[in-house]
């Protein structure tokens, strides 16, 4: 007589078969259940939730403090320790790990925000325009500071009008997951009247480490590709000229000639209500001590003027890596963040 599958398996000692034919038991349900939760914290934060649907013992060690202590990045508490209001080490680990994968903390009287991206526990910031170096910021001719209540960052940094624009910011790897691929991001918003932000093939964001760039050279535009108001010309008091703007080659509509070698970044609405650029992407191995990442974005060259944009900050993200940074220049933006790029 020929045997299930299930048989079969119940014959090599693979499960254990109850009186009506069901599982009553599966040989990995009997190993130590420190063994299981050594195996499921080598799963994603994502799998460890799914595996809990397996049986009530897998969701009793899916959900256990040593599972979820592993998916907290290391050192955590002392980094948690730097937050502007004190964070709830009182509730389970799982807990914690999904309130800052829904939430972010703000850190460093208020200059930078965390946040753990979800599906893979990484080290997510944001940066206030507070926290970022920008050239000739304290002068009020060409910026200044402005006050946002409702924003993440409280305080963002507006662009009144400039033609030397330079922004910079840098971060030490140790603050990041190691192993991880970043991607920067500018967050910001346009103002009413904006001029000279569209595509300048000498609008360029870097990103570095020490010396040696490590990001693709990319031109930034802050419009999207379709748009006519990047095109217009500032005059040099900083006002709108009905004229284009006068960047060398045009195209047959009317923009600035792109160089299809070089790839170029152009905003994407949030769903905050501010819009949010890529300045590029880079690899961060071990994280070593003391070693930085720098991110760069420039127009020092054409020289033309700029205003209407608000800096919220940068971020940085896993896979998606961004840095909000919040400068204004006709634009409001809040700040820069690095995720983990996908």
């Amino acid at each position: 007589m020929k045997r299930s599958r299930r048989e079969k398996e119940a014959a090599r000692g693979e499960i254990t078969l109850g009186n009506g034919g069901g599982y009553d038991d599966c040989s990995i349900l009997r190993l130590p259940e420190a063994c299981l939760a050594h195996v499921i914290s080598l799963l994603t934060p994502t799998d460890a939730c799914c595996s809990s649907a397996v049986s009530s013992t897998f969701q009793a060690v899916a959900s256990s403090d040593t599972v979820w202590e592993c998916f907290l990045p290391p050192g955590y508490r002392s980094m948690l320790a730097r937050a502007d209001h004190p964070v709830d080490f009182t509730s389970t680990k799982k807990e914690l790990f999904l309130s800052l994968a829904q939430d972010h903390i703000l850190l460093d009287q208020g200059t930078k925000s965390f946040w753990l991206e979800r599906t893979s526990g990484a080290k997510c910031y944001m940066l206030s325009s507070r926290s970022v170096t920008i050239t000739w910021v304290d002068n009020p001719v060409y910026w200044r500071r402005i006050y946002l209540p409702d924003s993440r960052f409280e305080e963002a940094t507006e662009l009144l009008a400039v033609c030397w624009f330079d922004v910079f910011d840098s971060f030490e790897c140790k603050e990041l997951s190691p192993n991880k691929k970043y991607a920067a991001y500018l967050v910001f918003n346009l103002a009413d009247e904006s001029c000279g932000l569209g595509y300048c093939p000498t609008q360029e964001a870097f990103i570095y480490m020490g010396d040696q760039i490590v990001s693709a050279k990319r031109v930034v535009s802050f419009y999207p590709p379709t748009a006519t108001q990047g095109t217009r010309l500032c005059s040099s008091d900083g006002g709108s000229d009905s004229g284009m703007d006068r960047r060398g080659d045009v195209d047959e509509g009317g923009g600035p000639a792109e160089d299809e070698t070089i790839p170029v970044s152009y905003p994407s609405d949030r769903d905050d209500g501010w819009m949010e650029v890529e300045l590029g992407e880079f690899y961060n191995h071990h994280g070593d001590i003391g070693e930085m990442v720098s991110i760069r974005l420039t127009e020092i060259v054409q020289l033309h003027w700029k205003k209407g944009i608000v800096f919220g900050g940068h971020g940085n993200k896993t896979e998606k890596l961004d840095m909000e940074q919040v400068i204004t220049t006709g634009t409001k933006s809040r700040f820069v963040r690095l995720v983990e790029a996908t």
